[in-house]
């Protein structure tokens, strides 16, 4: 189903609420003639009653009024029938007499017939109920209300049709900012990102066009990291490629091809293309930070598990390594992600730092923080941040894309935790893991 223009929902609920209230005009005025009529008669039957009472000659009453047949029932304070006039078969109901001054706020409709029928209040307690067949006063009131009817509809509709246009226009000097920032955000595009103004927006639109702006400044962001991503990955992917291009065309030509080179390079090819894989991933959340967050690993045994599998690197290269941590600590993220984190600093620590390397770990409140730290030389400031862009390394020619510590330091951050090199002497790079609590 298609969706309605707001223009025509705004109409629609204005039409609903015109039509509304000439509804509730038409019940104020529908019995208005009988109203009258009755407002009326209390004045007559008051004239005609003003000095009898119950011992009064009921032949001193007048026989018509105003051109009308008059009837009587006279009632006792007590309520009960002490005479009628002949012209009646029955006595008429006794009904409350009503003042003009306490004429009540609601009635319902009550249709008088073609006799209307009244109390008069006597002095003496009595009640006089004053019937009257009101031809005249019933045509004069019905002749006067219909004229004033045609009046008002002649009135009603030029007054209708301009106040219609008048809300018409109102509605379009009201929604013509909202159309202003609807043709502006349809400008927008990679080229073009400018967001959309608020200035001058109605307040109630500003909340949505800000949260359009925000979503627009998130995907330029992303969009502006994907190009670099890219820019990067070709930059950085030229060289493997065009040596192993290299190799395979030696190949073709030596009888006795180096397969040992050309695996080499299909495996620094194929782990640089992992890494990407991975950092573009995590920068971008496909690996949801809150299912990261609701996930409880052992990073004790991750972390020894991940000292034992680089061992033999560490034999052959005759370097030593310390563990000192905690048993038993659990934090937040998944197992197999922050197990990379951990192998990318230690591996950095082994192929470019110098010396025995030593893991600490130490529980700060809602964060736990693992050091590792080697023999190597101190780092400057602006280096020590550095180190986590992406493809930068310390040294250009050692091996490795760098992009390891690009690596851990997103994954650490999509976990509630964060990677940093400390000012300290040596090398010393510090990473923080959130704490997992068991809420029961």
């Amino acid at each position: 189903m298609p969706a309605r223009s707001l223009e025509l929902r705004v109409l629609l609920g204005l039409t609903l609420a015109f039509a509304a209230g000439m509804g509730a005009l038409a019940l104020s005025l529908y019995d208005t003639r009988d109203q009258l009529r009755r407002v009326t008669m209390n004045i007559q039957a008051r004239e005609i009653s003003a000095a009898f009472t119950m011992g009064s000659d009921p032949a001193s009453l007048p026989r018509s009024y105003a051109g009308g047949e008059l009837s009587y029932t006279l009632y006792s304070p007590e309520g009960q029938v002490l005479w009628y006039s002949d012209n009646l078969q029955r006595p008429r109901r006794l009904r409350k007499p009503v003042s003009a001054e306490h004429l009540p706020l609601f009635s319902l409709p009550l249709r008088s017939g073609e006799v209307i029928n009244v109390a008069a209040p006597l002095a003496d307690g009595a009640t006089l109920m004053v019937a009257k067949r009101d031809v005249l006063e019933r045509q004069t009131i019905g002749l006067l209300l219909r004229a004033k009817l045609h009046q008002s509809l002649a009135l009603l509709l030029p007054i209708g049709l301009l106040a219609f246009a008048l809300v018409y226009a109102v509605m379009r000097w009201t929604l013509k900012p909202v159309q202003q920032a609807a043709r502006f955000a349809q400008r927008i595009s990679s080229d073009n990102p400018q967001p959309i103004p608020t200035a001058h927006l109605p307040s109630e639109m500003q909340q949505l066009a800000q949260a359009a702006n925000q979503a627009l400044d998130k995907l330029a962001h992303a969009l502006a990291h994907e190009k670099q991503l890219v820019a990067d990955a070709a930059h950085e992917l030229r060289t493997p490629l065009t040596v192993l291009d290299l190799r395979l065309q030696q190949a073709r030509l030596d009888p006795q091809p180096d397969w040992q080179a050309i695996d080499t390079d299909m495996g620094h090819l194929r782990q640089l293309t992992g890494q990407l894989m991975l950092l573009a991933r995590q920068e971008r959340g496909m690996d949801a930070a809150a299912d990261m967050a609701r996930a409880a690993t052992p990073l004790s045994r991750v972390i020894r598990e991940t000292v034992a599998s680089l061992l033999p690197l560490l034999e052959a290269q005759e370097r030593q390594i310390e563990v000192h941590i905690e048993d038993a600590v659990l934090a937040r993220g998944d197992a197999s992600l922050l197990q990379t984190a951990i192998r990318n600093v230690l591996e950095n620590a082994l192929f470019h730092g110098q010396g025995a390397i030593r893991v600490d770990m130490t529980a700060q409140g809602d964060h736990i923080l693992v050091r590792v730290a080697d023999e190597g030389p101190a780092m400057s400031t602006q280096q020590r941040e550095q180190m986590f862009e992406r493809f930068h390394k310390g040294v250009q020619s050692s091996r490795g894309a760098g992009l390891g510590l690009a690596i851990t330091r997103q994954i650490l951050r999509n976990a509630g935790g964060d990677a940093r090199f400390l000012e300290a002497d040596g090398c010393v790079l510090e990473m923080q893991f959130q704490r997992f609590k068991n809420k029961c």
